[in-house]
């Protein structure tokens, strides 16, 4: 069955007892696709949802610091004969 969750407008921060770090639980609406890739990414790669999340937001902020400085985010085979370059819109 999948997964619900409804959306919060304001996410609330907690202070975990291990770190000085604040953690912000978010509740998101997203679409079945969007959900069969996140459970994909947690029975095959054994990583969490929310590290699954992490990592893209991680990489989103990469790509996009780094083509407004300029640079170009390029994808190259394995064998090294095409290369591609990747455009967020």
């Amino acid at each position: 069955m999948p997964e619900k969750t409804e959306t919060s407008a304001t996410p609330s921060a907690t202070a975990t007892p291990t770190t000085t770090q604040s953690v912000n639980r978010l509740s998101i609406n997203i679409n079945e696709d969007t959900a069969a890739k996140l459970r994909w990414q947690k029975e095959h790669k054994g990583i969490s949802i929310t590290e699954t999340i992490r990592r893209a937001v991680a990489l989103l902020d990469l790509v996009e610091r780094e083509t407004a400085e300029g640079s170009e985010v390029l994808l190259k085979s394995r064998d090294g004969k095409s290369v591609r370059q990747l455009w967020l819109v």
